[in-house]
């Protein structure tokens, strides 16, 4: 399947990864590991590591999408805690907040993929069935250019995710 994802994304150059996974149906995950070059998995005992740095990136960008929304949210990442389960996060001055059952997330993705003709980095998440749980992007400027330590920060921690 690999093969038939690659073909298409090559056919449909940036294409939305999630649009291209409902046409193939398959799991969106499985159209990021088709990325090659594009896009690097960490395994998921990273998790706490990569929220823990990323909660002192600024204001990013997070993506939650399921069956029939996308939803963007805009603001600094809360420092999460694991309890009772799950992963919080919690701010008093941030809009993103909630709770996420990080025992269904499987593996973690470091993406370098142009979108809407501008280049995009982002921190992937992945559930055990392939659905992406949610997407963290690099955050934009005024001129909505990528914020320049945001990409540093990306790019550091990515080689530090490699080793």
């Amino acid at each position: 399947m690999s093969e038939a994802i690659k073909q298409y994304l090559e056919e449909k150059k940036g294409v939305a990864t999630v649009m291209a996974a409902r046409e193939l149906n398959v799991p969106e995950r499985e159209v990021v590991r088709a990325l090659d070059e594009q896009s690097f998995e960490v395994g998921i005992s990273k998790f706490g590591e990569i929220m823990d740095d990323i909660s002192e990136w600024g204001g990013i960008l997070m993506i939650v999408t399921n069956n029939s929304v996308i939803c963007e949210v805009s603001g600094e990442l809360p420092k999460g805690k694991f309890s009772h389960g799950m992963f919080n996060l919690h701010s008093d001055t941030s809009p993103i907040g909630g709770h996420l059952m990080a025992d269904k997330f499987d593996s973690i993705h470091f993406v370098s993929r142009p979108f809407m003709g501008k280049e995009s980095l982002s921190v992937q998440v992945y559930d055990i069935d392939g659905n992406a749980a949610f997407k963290i992007h690099v955050g934009r400027d005024e001129k909505h250019e990528l914020k320049q330590d945001q990409v540093e920060r990306f790019h550091a921690l990515k080689k530090r995710m490699m080793q």
